[in-house]
């Protein structure tokens, strides 16, 4: 005790020397704090254990394996960033019951009991030579109540059942000083699902402010409002800000499982979850509190945190601080604090200020909710703010109250959907369909009542609810997506980010990131993060649409980003999985060893870069696997090998399975696959160079005419290459002019007559004579029928852009590409209109226009049907 006491004498010196004479910067000063704490409690706790077994005999298991302590380092020690004059906070566990063998029998428990006092009276009890570190055990299960040291079992058993919000908050900084790290990875699995929730928590903030509430009370009650720990704007209100936003979105984002506050701060900004001024605001505020705390507590080696009072004090701190004097110092420490609480303000103790009329809403409601038959108030004020039909509101109302999921909801739950109810139904009042967005709204409350985490973030976060309102009132479709996706409400709480449109790089890495704190091999939870990303991308793009801040391209293109972006990692996913059971496929041409791969071929509105809302994907699979000995490889001699047919089979397979499978966030993609030789009898997965055969020798026109708008979305170069060369060797070849109109309009005909509108006073855009088909028909025609000549014709697969080409190859003139053209953009647009539930806003003379104008350039260049043919 007297060695570590020495020892400890030395080190603070060492280290308070550096600091106040800036030789080392503050992070150094507080790892190396740390750093010392965490050497003193490792080499003692090992002089103990050893000193024990002598005595009592080792520890074991039931199965006969040595148990050794594990010590959890709480606060700042775990997070590296020790005060100069800290207490450490520890915890003691070990791992399995047992008893000790060699020496007196004890159980494990009374063994390791007895190694945590010895413990702490080695470091904490003051002696001649001082102390070497305070140290405070109350974080443990049960607190002072609770045993000093507890076993994994009952510790599991306390997290899961009787764990606080207070405890979730502290064991953010948890770090396991000593243990075996086996013993260390276990502890962690184990704390991790009870620290960081796997959705949202928005119901974080209410514990933070009930914890910021206690502590003020106590700031209060002591007189210690100067303390820069625990006051206005101190330390703890930085600490607050930082690890709100890690108990509110770290099982969901795994980058903020971490522990230094600086770090987390850096992670927000790049979140984009705190602004990067508020951000440099805070870590200069940590900066220069933390150097003050160390400052402070340097006197006399106390552990204080509060402002010294008498002259010799400030002037004494003055100095260290690098000032003048305390009238210097004072306004630079007020300056940090007002900075830090302004942040924590609005970040965690906002309430908004009612005005008289949302006063009357809420008063009102609540007598209604009391008792329903007291609603003369309530319908009062739905006539006195625009609800066009005030007893059609309070039957909505009536209906939503007495659902069996609101009528089951605690009470106070209860009372938060109450609340925020009111703030909604004020903010639907300035709206000019009052009445049917108020249903639309209590449809959503209906959805997610039952799950507080989004009213509480719809309660927390007003941005949100007015994005939702907003959307809401404009179009139905977000608010089936809203009940059927409640996570897509977090994607409303950031405005600039909800109205950014991104480019496929920008999707890709989205993706990436979402994905990177899946753990390896956890097929269901990428599945899962898959559709996440895919509905969260789709109603982002379905905002920028109906806001108009995209044209119906670039709605197209977006969308069709979107699903190429899932399917290159889908095409990963799906070739890690068969790839870890039979090895990577290998085949032998010219006595070289090489190793084929797999591509996904984009066809339809996918491949043409104009996918809809509700479009599913035509796409097909081609391998380029040639040559002699055709099979896997293995990875290991147990391995199953198989024919590289079989592999790229059952990649495929994989793929349709993790598109397709309906989860609780949905499917991902509807895919169809018949357009792959052979259609429905033919090979899942095609080579190229039978897919090359098909196409030259059996394909039917029309299938060369999908081949027009087909692109490789996913796979390696080579496959790419190859596939380019095949379908420009296809497209290009001669065609006689009256066979191809002849096979094209042909096959146009039955479609109409399959798929058409049977009513005559209703016009189906798509399908009807007119509608976008035949325009993409007649596209198709005239590339098929110049692409021989007119090479620059296929560097597109865009309906649009092909339009515009074919002008320059006289197909078209250029009063007809412009009049197919408008026409093809504003059809596309209405059916965009329809996937989301908007009424249409072409009128009938336009309708008419553009059909006429289909139609009579449809005329000039096909041939009639054949009236003789069924």
């Amino acid at each position: 005790m007297e060695v570590l006491r020495l020892q400890r004498q030395k080190e603070m010196l060492r280290i308070a020397w550096r600091d106040l004479d800036d030789i080392a910067p503050l992070e150094q000063i507080l790892a190396e704090l740390s750093d010392f704490a965490e050497a003193m409690v490792s080499v003692t706790l090992d002089h103990l254990h050893d000193k024990a077994v002598q005595v009592m005999g080792t520890p074991m298991s039931e199965s006969g394996e040595p148990q050794f302590m594990l010590v959890l380092g709480m606060g700042k020690l775990g997070g590296r960033e020790l005060n100069f004059s800290s207490d450490i906070d520890l915890i003691f566990f070990y791992p399995e019951e047992g008893e000790t063998r060699g020496g007196r029998r004890l159980s494990n428990h009374e063994f390791f009991l007895r190694l945590g006092r010895n413990l702490v009276k080695y470091l904490n009890e003051t002696t001649k030579d001082g102390f070497v570190f305070r140290v405070d055990t109350r974080l443990r299960p049960y607190g002072d109540s609770g045993p000093l040291v507890m076993g994994f079992a009952a510790a599991e058993q306390y997290y899961q059942s009787q764990g606080r919000d207070w405890e979730r908050y502290a064991m953010i900084k948890a770090r396991a000083l000593v243990g075996r790290q086996v013993d260390i990875d276990y502890l962690e699995s184990m704390l991790r699902p009870f620290i960081y929730r796997r959705y949202l928590d928005f119901s974080a903030f209410e514990s933070i402010r009930e914890m910021k509430s206690m502590i003020e009370a106590q700031v209060q009650r002591k007189g210690i409002q100067d303390n820069v720990k625990l006051g206005r704007g101190g330390i703890r209100e930085i600490e607050f800000i930082g690890q709100t936003f890690q108990l509110l979105r770290g099982g969901h984002d795994a980058g903020l499982q971490i522990r230094g506050i600086v770090d987390v701060l850096n992670l927000l900004a790049e979140m984009k979850l705190l602004e990067h001024e508020e951000v440099e605001r805070l870590q200069q505020a940590y900066h220069f509190l933390r150097q003050l705390e160390n400052r402070i507590q340097m006197d006399r080696d106390m552990q204080a945190h509060d402002l010294p009072v008498d002259d010799v004090g400030r002037q004494r701190l003055a100095l260290a601080m690098g000032e003048q004097g305390w009238p210097a110092l004072l306004p630079v420490i007020e300056l940090h604090r007002n900075n830090v609480h302004a942040v924590f303000q609005n970040i965690i103790s906002r309430e908004e200020d009612e005005d008289a009329a949302v006063e009357d809403n809420t008063l009102a409601l609540k007598s209604y909710w009391a008792n329903v038959a007291d609603s003369e108030a309530l319908l009062q004020w739905f006539a006195e703010h625009n609800f066009s039909d005030a007893d059609e509101a309070l039957k909505k109302l009536d209906m939503f109250r007495s659902d069996g999921r609101i009528r089951g909801l605690s009470e106070q739950a209860a009372q938060r959907l109450l609340k925020l109810l009111s703030k909604l139904i004020q903010a639907i009042s300035d709206y000019p369909e009052s009445n049917v967005l108020l249903e639309r709204v209590l449809q959503i409350l209906n959805a997610v009542a039952g799950r507080q985490v989004y009213i509480n973030l719809l309660l927390e976060y007003p941005e949100a609810s007015r994005q939702m309102l907003s959307l809401c009132s404009v179009s139905a479709w977000f608010v089936q997506q809203l009940m059927a996706h409640p996570i897509l409400l977090d994607e409303l709480l950031d405005a600039g980010e909800l109205y950014q449109a991104k480019d496929y790089p920008a999707l890709a890495q989205e993706l990436e990131y979402l994905l990177s704190s899946v753990p390896e091999g956890d097929l269901e939870q990428y599945m899962d993060r898959l559709r996440q990303f895919k509905n969260v991308q789709v109603m982002k793009t379905a905002v920028l649409d109906v806001s108009q801040i995209l044209e119906v391209t670039d709605v197209g293109e977006t969308l069709s980003h979107i699903a190429e972006v899932v399917l290159v990692k889908t095409l990963q996913l799906a070739w890690d999985e068969v790839y870890q059971k039979h090895g990577r496929p290998s085949s032998i041409i010219n006595d070289e060893k090489v190793f084929p791969g797999i591509g996904i071929v984009a066809y339809g509105k996918l491949g043409g870069l104009e996918l809809g809302y509700g479009s599913d994907l035509d796409i097909v699979f081609l391998h380029n696997s040639s040559g002699e000995k055709q099979y896997t490889e293995g990875n290991t001699a147990g391995d199953k090998v198989i024919d590289n047919s079989v592999f790229f089979s059952r990649v495929a397979q994989k793929v349709l399975h993790i598109l397709g499978t309906r989860m609780y966030a949905g499917l991902l993609y509807e895919t169809d696959i018949r357009l792959r030789p052979e259609g429905k009898s033919g090979l899942m997965v095609s080579s190229l160079k039978a897919f090359e055969q098909y196409q030259l020798e059996k394909a039917w026109t029309w299938e060369h005419q999908a081949l027009i708008r087909a692109r490789i979305v996913a796979g390696n170069d080579p496959i790419r290459q190859e596939f380019d060369r095949i379908r420009h060797s296809v497209l290009t070849s001669k065609r006689e002019p009256q066979a191809l109109c002849r096979d094209v309009a042909e096959m146009r005909y039955k479609m109409r007559d399959h798929l058409g509108s049977k009513d005559s006073t209703r016009f189906n855009i798509k399908q009807d004579a007119g509608g976008i088909v035949d325009i993409e028909f007649l596209v198709q025609a005239g590339i098929l029928l110049k692409a021989e000549t007119q090479n620059d014709l296929l560097s597109s697969t865009s309906t649009l852009v092909l339009l515009g080409q074919l002008v320059k190859s006289s197909w078209f003139t250029a009063e007809e590409s412009e009049t197919l053209g408008q026409a093809y953009r504003d059809f596309r647009e209405q059916v965009n209109r329809q996937a989301l539930l908007i009424d249409l806003s072409l009128d009938e003379k336009t309708m008419s226009a553009y059909k006429a104008g289909v139609t009579d350039v449809w005329q000039r260049l096909m041939p009639e049907k054949d009236k003789s043919k069924k």
